[in-house]
């Protein structure tokens, strides 16, 4: 007899029944009524039946037979009067005690399912049950995997709850046991953190965490974990299953043997716990945020190719030159639900890039604009701020009809900011698919109250539709999003992803292939992927966009951006940029390029000229703000690099590259290592770049340049990294080790590492004969080695393959390797040639930071050396 349904999931309904002849509550699953009639999801489920039947243990829930009725089949199973181990979780943060037994409970139903032959592959909080009398009990063998059984999986990467996946079951490998530890540690780590360790706003986001990310060390949560059991858990959640526990019967002893060793240990609570009345949403919950997350995405629009560049400064704005009116569109109120939010930001956004393309006025950027979302400031004091005349802003409202149509009512007002006077003002109702023809009417509409005249290529720029695919903008968007996002390699991997998606969705999508292609040559401006392939992809995508839109400026700009990050050809990039700028002179990415360009080239002077154009259209970025902070670092003008960051923390104080710079500014204007570590230190108190292998990085070399070697070492130790690794420099950790046991006249160790070091980089350099970094290091692990010879032959390749000449930046790092290497192979007056030459030129090498670094204490004695310091001051 049925007395109510307990849930629903996607393998499933279940009911609560009574058992009538043996008087016995009962659990009863039936397939859901739209799987029903698919021969693979009955074989399926009898394949659970059969799992499951197969198993006789106190933390497994019991299987009692399956049966038909009325031509459906149900398995009739033990009914758990309890709550489920998500729902436990999210009561309140769980004892550690209580963690291990509960633990140790699903690690012997593993044991026993294993031992049988059966992988669950779904092991996740949600199928794991906690009862009345606080036992655990393992459910839901839906998706397991019998020894010997037919494969019956819709598609080998997609079975199992995404969160908990192993690497090897999201790629497709072959699953077995070890698949089933390392969701079991994902689970293991939700007791304790009360999340789960891999995160994303999606399905690619989330893939790319669990495949690529370590996760957050779980003692940021729980600080009072031996390190006993930090070893289990690390152990679970190794990537590779090689390196994972071999069998769970290994990691339930280690967890008996630590329940054992608590000897505080209280057994958990035998109080009855009440089922939530609220169903757990999980997954489910950001499927239903799906389109909010689309949209949402096209806040970022304009601003998407300027946090791909790595390179690009600001200082305060100056008094434009020129007569246009300058305008500041503000973010427009949404007066619908709150999760319409993301539409009217999208409304905004792109208003602005339509307004953006005209010559005639100059228009302040989005991530400017959005700061004075929800302000509380006058338009009087928005428009000091921002340098503008006028403000455009505005409400919307989405809704849709009794008859399922989607309306959009846009009431946009044009203001003068002296004297608060309405200029112009049309209120806009349309339908959704009719939103690309009202925001055009508006961008025209606004041009003309300003009296600004539009060139007929302005008139047809205004009124182009990216795409008649919705679906492909929808990606469009969120490649956007993730493009813009940070300079980290998951972002922009994600962010290939959805712009490819959204090409195969309009092989005609002009944009989409243009914003691919800067994706394509920023991944290999950072060096995440430096391959000639992805060059090509580069150059292929670009041309592409050019191809079908002859005179898109984006499809120039990403051109520009092949041409400078993929051949380092200044010229060409230089070309590009240009013909963009003239379809679109308000193009900040644009106009960014030039300087950066400029920067490279060694024109530093002619880049700070060329961001204030930049500022004066996104006066509020803290990327700008950054870049011009390192560009006053190369010319060594200390006192404005230290404001360009002051300001860049306080517009985006979460932002860890921001405190590094500013630390090597210090260490770089007067050897001051307390100030640079107290930088840190600000950082750190924010819970800022805690995981940042730069910030690390910078960390170590401040002790090591303090005489605290071994801070130092106890530094590098505590952290899982091989090689701090970025477009300047590839440093292997033994290198450093090295470095370090030789200041602490640790010979033997200090030769160990630097061969351990050339171990690697003899690896790294066969997979990529031209990466001038690689060489360079090699050449510095050579000579600690006593190799001088060898030495000084990779030091010299290394400038040969990147020489200043073709690339201002990072070529002087390899000179600075050089001179690196002369030092330590004795050669002091080739190494002051290199120095001297570094201190000549714009560059991040000064007198205080030669003073305060340990490599070049020998040179200390040597005249020509103390000459060069004397000088310089």
């Amino acid at each position: 007899k049925i007395l109510s349904k307990l849930g629903e999931g996607g393998m499933g309904v279940v009911y609560k029944a009574q058992d009538l002849k043996l008087d016995r509550h009962v659990a009863l699953k039936f397939l859901p009524p739209h799987l029903s009639a698919s021969e693979q999801e009955k074989a399926r489920f009898i394949q659970e039946a059969k799992a499951a039947s197969a198993l006789n243990h106190p933390n497994v829930c019991t299987i009692y037979g399956i049966e038909e009725h009325e031509g459906q089949e149900f398995i009739e199973m033990e009914y758990v009067d309890g709550i489920t181990l998500g729902e436990k979780i999210q009561q309140a943060q769980m004892k550690t005690n209580d963690a291990i037994s509960y633990a140790t409970g699903i690690g012997e139903a593993l044991q026993e399912a294993h031992g049988k032959g059966i992988v669950h592959r779904d092991i996740k909080a949600d199928n794991i049950m906690v009862n009345t009398k606080n036992q655990i009990k393992v459910m839901d063998f839906g998706l397991a995997k019998l020894k010997g059984s037919l494969k019956l999986t819709r598609s080998s990467s997609t079975v199992g709850t995404l969160a908990y996946m192993a690497p090897e079951q999201i790629q497709g490998g072959e699953v077995d046991a070890r698949s089933d530890i390392f969701s079991f540690g994902v689970v293991l780590f939700e007791m304790l953190a009360g999340q789960t360790p891999f995160r994303g706003e999606h399905e690619a986001a989330m893939v790319y965490s669990i495949v690529n990310e370590e996760p957050e060390p779980v003692q940021k949560y729980r600080p009072e974990l031996s390190s006993e059991f930090l070893h289990i858990l690390n152990k679970a959640l190794e990537k590779n299953p090689e390196e994972r526990y071999q069998s769970v019967s290994e990691m339930v002893v280690d967890l008996r043997r630590l329940k054992k060793e608590s000897t505080k240990f209280p057994r958990p609570s035998m109080e009855r716990q009440s089922v939530r009345a609220e169903p757990h949403a999980g997954f489910l919950k950001n499927g239903s945020r799906k389109l909010l997350v689309i949209v949402g995405a096209a806040v970022i629009a304009i601003a998407v190719s300027l946090i791909m560049v790595f390179r690009s400064p600001f200082t305060r704005p100056t008094e434009s030159s020129s007569e246009r009116k300058m305008l500041a569109v503000l973010p427009f109120e949404n007066l619908g639900p709150a999760e319409q939010e993301y539409f009217a930001d999208g409304i905004t956004e792109e208003i602005t890039g339509r307004l953006s393309g005209l010559s005639g006025l100059g228009v302040i950027a989005r991530s400017s604009a959005m700061q004075y979302k929800n302000t509380t400031k006058t338009l009087e004091q928005i428009g000091d701020e921002l340098g503008v005349a006028y403000v455009l802003e505005g409400t919307i409202r989405w809704e849709t009809t009794p008859e399922g149509e989607k309306r959009v009512r846009v009431s946009p007002e044009l203001i003068k900011v002296s004297d608060a006077t309405q200029i112009w003002s049309q209120p806009y109702e349309a339908v959704f698919s009719g939103v690309f023809k009202m925001q055009s009417d508006i961008a025209s509409q606004v041009a003309n109250a300003l009296g600004v005249a539009l060139l007929q290529p302005e008139r047809d720029a205004l009124e182009a539709t990216l795409t008649e695919n919705s679906e492909a903008y929808d990606f469009y968007l969120r490649g956007m999003d993730y493009a813009n996002r940070s300079y980290e390699e998951k972002d922009w991997q994600i962010a290939e992803e959805m712009f490819q998606r959204a090409i195969e969705l309009d092989p005609k999508f002009a944009s989409a292939y243009a914003k691919l292609s800067q994706v394509h040559a920023g991944i290999y401006w950072q060096y995440y992927d430096h391959t000639e392939e992805r060059v090509l992809k580069a150059k292929e995508t670009a041309e592409r966009a050019l191809q079908i839109d002859p005179d898109l400026p984006e499809a120039h700009g990403a051109m520009g951006w092949y041409h400078y990050h993929g051949r380092l050809e200044y010229d060409k990039a230089l070309k590009e940029f240009s013909q963009a700028l003239k379809r679109q002179p308000n193009n900040v990415d644009v106009l960014i390029g030039i300087g950066a360009v400029l920067r490279r080239q060694g024109k530093t002077e002619e880049a700070v000229t060329n961001f204030r154009k930049a500022v004066e259209i996104n006066p509020r970025s803290a990327l700008l703000n950054l870049e011009v902070g390192a560009t006053y670092n190369l010319l060594r003008k200390y006192s404005e690099a230290e404001r360009s960051f002051d300001r860049a923390i306080s517009l985006s104080p979460d932002w860890a590259l921001t405190y590094r710079l500013k630390a090597w500014t210090h260490l770089m204007w007067e050897g001051n290592i307390e100030k640079a570590r107290t930088v840190l230190e600000e950082a750190r108190q924010r819970k800022v770049g805690e995981q940042d292998r730069d910030i690390i990085y910078s960390s170590v070399m401040i002790d090591m340049f303090d005489g605290k070697y071994q801070s130092a070492l106890n530094r590098l130790a505590a952290v899982r990294i091989n090689a701090f690794d970025n477009q300047y420099s590839f440093i292997p950790k033994e290198l450093l080790l090295a470095s370090i046991n030789g200041f602490m006249k640790r010979t033997q160790l200090e030769r160990a590492y630097y061969d351990s070091a050339r171990t690697m980089l003899e690896r790294e350099i066969r997979k990529h004969p031209e990466d001038a970094r690689l060489h360079s290091t090699l050449g510095i692990a050579y000579a600690g080695l006593g190799r001088t010879e060898d030495a000084i032959r990779e030091g010299k390749r290394a400038v040969e393959l990147l020489p200043i000449s073709k690339e201002a930046w990072r070529g002087a790092y390899r000179v600075w390797d050089l001179a690196r290497i002369y030092t330590l192979v004795g050669e002091h007056d080739a190494a002051i040639d290199q120095l001297e030459k570094l201190l000549s030129m714009p560059s991040d090498v000064s007198v205080p930071l030669l003073r305060i670094d340990p490599v070049w204490a020998s040179l200390h004695t040597n005249t020509r050396f103390q000459k060069l310091i004397a000088e310089n001051k």
